[in-house]
């Protein structure tokens, strides 16, 4: 791992809609919170009622990132999660990842995981057990690894149905969402912090991801680690794609992604709420077979499930010829050019 990560990799300001870029549409204030550039606005279902509503799409100079507005209360879009989310929307969410879970577990969990133990050591602060904290803990994939690792796990999910699962798995659970679950300072884990926090695709869901960080801060031991995952939005294929096949900002999905961040907003947002940043790297760009004749996969979910399942084996292969370490460095590489279906982290708490 490095030091810091490096702002400078992303110094090009001509690459729209790259932060520190020229705007091209117009510049809106939206509330007293939120006003900068209007990209577009596109139609969601409201976290309330279900039915459909606008919501548009804001580079906002306030948040320094783009995201959606109106932005839904807290505690609406917890009930969202609770009661819609894998009900109504992602009905075969649970099954999908079980199905994958060797692929979950072998080249997404584990490699993260071990990571972060090798960063624990090398500061000396881990004689005693790891305590791994995994916020929208989901199918609780990365609680399992945590588990086998020896770790002491504790989760938090929004789905009671799931808590009771991962309950039975052996895991500490707690239903809600971070701010219902009332661990909000240092010792809330049976009079500690967390030693790892890990939050895989769950900023982009916060209706303010600055606060969650804050909170989470709070929750880590000193000098303990963040583990965040976000898709990598806006990014160069993602553009290129769209003006090839003529698609719409395939990638917005508001009321669930209300955020949408590049490596170099994600690095901002880390850095202001109190982090340094280890590691940064992308993932399997799995965006860039858009650009391969016949193989569009928006709107076509038998033929994205084909090119997810060449990926998967694509990976386990590396794993399974001791290149893991490799592909990991392909994918810091590429992830300098904005390249990566999602944007991985490990960030540390400084001390203070």
């Amino acid at each position: 791992m490095t030091d810091d990560f490096q702002l400078s990799w992303h110094v090009d300001v001509d690459s729209y809609p790259e932060w520190g870029s020229a705007p091209r549409k117009p510049l809106v204030q939206l509330d007293f919170a939120h006003k900068g550039e209007w990209m577009e606005s596109v139609i969601g279902p409201d976290v309330v009622t279900g039915k459909p509503m606008v919501y548009h799409i804001l580079r906002c100079e306030l948040c320094i990132a783009i995201h959606a507005w109106p932005l839904p209360e807290p505690a609406a879009l917890a009930t969202y999660y609770a009661e819609q989310f894998y009900q109504v929307e992602k009905p075969d969410y649970v099954e999908r990842y079980q199905r994958d879970y060797v692929w979950w577990s072998t080249c997404v969990h584990e490699p993260l995981l071990r990571q972060c133990q090798e960063a624990l050591s090398r500061t000396g602060l881990k004689d005693e057990v790891v305590r791994f904290l995994d916020i929208g803990a989901g199918p609780g994939i990365a609680l399992d690894c945590a588990k086998q690792l020896g770790w002491q796990t504790w989760g938090i999910e929004p789905n009671i149905r799931l808590c009771v699962a991962l309950e039975q798995r052996g895991h500490y659970m707690i239903v809600g969402t971070l701010e219902e679950s009332g661990l909000s300072c240092h010792g809330a884990l049976d009079g500690r912090g967390a030693d790892i926090l890990y939050a895989y695709e769950v900023f982009e869901h916060q209706p303010c991801p600055e606060d969650f960080l804050l909170r989470c801060y709070d929750l880590l031991e000193e000098g303990g680690l963040l583990v965040c995952v976000v898709p990598n939005d806006y990014s160069p294929i993602q553009l290129a794609a769209q003006a090839k096949l003529d698609l719409p900002s395939y990638w917005l999905a508001p009321p669930q992604h209300l955020w949408y961040f590049s490596p170099k907003t994600l690095q901002l947002l880390l850095r202001r709420t109190g982090f340094q940043i280890l590691d940064m790297r992308g993932t399997f760009p799995i965006d860039k077979f858009l650009l391969e004749e016949g193989r569009n996969y928006i709107g076509d979910d038998a033929m994205g499930r084909r090119w997810h399942t060449f990926r998967m084996q694509d990976e386990l292969y590396a794993v399974e010829r001791g290149q893991w370490a490799q592909r990991e460095q392909e994918y810091r590489f590429n992830l300098t050019q904005r390249i990566g279906r999602e944007i991985v982290c490990i960030a540390r708490k400084r001390n203070t």
